[in-house]
């Protein structure tokens, strides 16, 4: 062989030896994402799919990797899928025997796009001022939510999109003691308010947004009173809501006051409670417990699992385990609180020459994706009880310090309360169409005005009301008589005083006075009744309780007392016979909620 052919062959040799080398060492990894939609939700699945840009596809067979994904969890195959479910950076890890490329997935699920900076900047430093109130419209009887806005703005409201810069939002169908939410939207920003209405009472609750820095929100208490036209003071004026729960607030004017004690229910900062079981079929079991409803869990393998129930879900994942590592569950409830749980397994082989670990990311890129959002979970007391309103208050004391249970009580103060215990509209227009001359600047002509509409009481031939006359015991008797919406409420109550009283023969409300004594609502220790006396404070708010079928519980009187103690201090009515009805009249009646 020639010389030069030799040379030939060897350099053609070692040529070839070189670029085997040369691919050998700048052998690089590469991947594709791939994008699939979750029903019903605006995640992503992201699919990663490693390859070679010099691999022949051509009669090969698939190649096999190591997939790590943003949870640490490894797969052998040709690509790996994990569910997206929230702004961030989802690492995935690919190993090829010694080879190792980590891949970064930056997902944007509400896909905005920042182009001007300038511009979003100068949005966001853009304030919004208005200010807001309730008002009542007396010929329409009916609450209004008022807003006065600095300039012509885009405002959305339940049912209506204009562009104004007054809201006047008319609430129907009110009912005591419940929670009503209205959201208001002012150039695509949203404001969070309730409203509660206790009787003529109403507390109006501004709602800030979330801080999720200390996971609480700020809320503003205003008080008012339409049947006096009045705006009051509350006490609190601001408070933060941290979960749900029980709330008091106290409103009250220089002649009056009136507590709201209620329920929120909706605010909940508490990421969900989980605890995990590796059972002995080798697959992790989940039990959830939340104080709101559960959403979806974001499974340790990337399966996206959505929970069926409110506060308890109960999951199986059939995932077999095979080797020693950490696993990572994500658990979500509606209102975007999540549990990162993670569950250590030690007890399996472990996988060669890798491990089950999340070490295996970059902890820049998955600490956010992997945090837990929301205070500790605390479960409910079982013995926390709940109390709810379920009449309003609907007398006052004749001042701060004295309630004079013995005193008597007038016709006007009389008629207020039966306009209070009734829920009457406020009807402003009833004191012009009302015939009384006596009422002019009375503070009680308008609820006569509408009490006497309803035939609650009469007046006199004189065309006079005599606002501040005495109630005897049995023109009271008459009243509780007259009134349409008390007759179902007394025929329900049984007969059950036989005492015979020798001054009511002949009397004008003998049968009155006979239907009301019958039925132990009013009484009294002799064989006389007395039917020309002045009926006392204290006589009436016993006889409207047991009218009202008001025998609270041991429990329930004890959460009546206790509002009692805190809002109020009267001197006069420790140790009276009453003092329970007392109580109840001037803080409301409550009943214990049993779930």
């Amino acid at each position: 062989m020639k010389k030069t052919a030799i040379i030939s062959i060897i350099l053609i040799m070692f040529i070839s030896i070189f670029n085997m080398c040369y691919a050998a060492t700048n052998k690089d990894i590469k991947a594709k994402f791939t994008l699939k939609d979750v029903a019903g939700t605006n995640f992503k699945e992201v699919t990663i799919t490693p390859y070679y840009n010099n691999t022949d596809d051509d009669g090969e067979e698939e190649k096999l990797y190591k997939i790590y994904l943003p949870s640490g969890y490894f797969i052998e195959g040709t690509s790996a899928s994990y569910v997206v479910d929230r702004d961030g950076e989802y690492p995935f890890t690919v190993y090829d025997g010694s080879l190792k490329k980590t891949f970064i997935y930056k997902a944007n699920l509400d896909n905005t796009e920042k182009t001007d900076e300038t511009d979003e900047n100068t949005k966001d430093d853009e304030e919004i001022n208005f200010d807001y109130k309730l008002m009542y419209d007396y010929e329409k009887k009916q609450i209004i939510f008022n807003m006065n806005l600095d300039k012509l703005r885009t405002v959305k409201t339940p049912g209506n999109t204009s562009v104004t810069n007054e809201v006047n939002y008319y609430i129907n169908n009110l009912v005591n003691n419940v929670p009503y939410d209205l959201s208001i939207e002012i150039d695509d920003y949203s404001y969070n308010y309730k409203i509660i209405k206790s009787g003529e009472f109403y507390l109006l609750i501004s709602i800030s947004n979330v801080n999720y820095n200390d996971y609480s929100t700020i809320v503003g208490y205003f008080g008012y009173n339409f049947s006096t036209n009045q705006e009051y003071t509350a006490i609190p004026a601001k408070d933060i809501y941290d979960d749900n729960g029980n709330y008091e607030v106290l409103i009250k004017s220089n002649t009056s006051q009136n507590i709201f004690n209620f329920n929120i229910t909706g605010i909940d900062y508490r990421r969900p409670s989980v605890d995990i079981e590796l059972l002995d079929d080798n697959t992790f079991n989940l039990e959830i417990e939340d104080d709101f409803e559960l959403d979806y869990i974001i499974t340790f393998d990337g399966k996206y699992q959505k929970c069926d129930s409110k506060n308890e879900y109960t999951y199986n994942h059939k995932t077999e385990i095979t080797y020693t590592g950490e696993y990572i569950f994500s658990i979500v409830d509606k209102k975007g609180n999540r549990t990162i749980e993670t569950i250590q397994i030690k007890s399996k082989r472990k996988p060669r020459p890798h491990s089950i670990d999340l070490e295996v990311h970059d902890s820049d890129y998955d600490e956010d994706i992997f945090e837990n959002i929301g205070l500790e979970y605390e479960k409910q007391d079982d013995e926390i009880k709940i109390f709810k309103n379920i009449l309003p208050a609907y007398m006052n004391g004749k001042n701060p310090e004295y309630f004079n249970p013995d005193a008597p009580i007038s016709r006007a103060e009389m008629v207020t309360i039966f306009c209070r215990l009734n829920d009457l509209p406020y009807d402003k227009s009833a004191y012009l169409k009302s015939k009384f001359t006596d009422l002019d600047n009375h503070w009680a002509r308008d609820y006569v005005s509408m009490g006497s509409s309803k035939k609650y009481v009469s007046g006199y031939k004189d065309k006079t009301f005599k606002p501040d006359n005495n109630v005897t015991r049995a023109e009271f008797c008459q009243m509780l008589t007259k009134i349409s919406s008390y007759k179902s409420l007394l025929n329900a109550i049984p007969a059950s005083n036989n005492i015979v009283y020798t001054d009511i023969y002949g009397h004008w409300a003998e049968s009155e006075i006979i239907k009301i004594a019958g039925r132990s609502l009013v009484t009294t220790d002799t064989p006389l009744f007395y039917p020309d006396k002045p009926i006392t404070r204290s006589e009436v708010v016993h006889a409207i309780n047991m009218l009202y079928g008001f025998n609270p519980s041991y429990l329930e009187l004890g959460f009546t007392n206790s509002l009692y103690k805190k809002y109020y201090n009267f001197q006069d009515i420790d140790k009276h016979k009453y003092y329970n009805d007392i109580i109840i009249s001037v803080v409301g009646m409550y009943r214990e909620k049993i779930n």
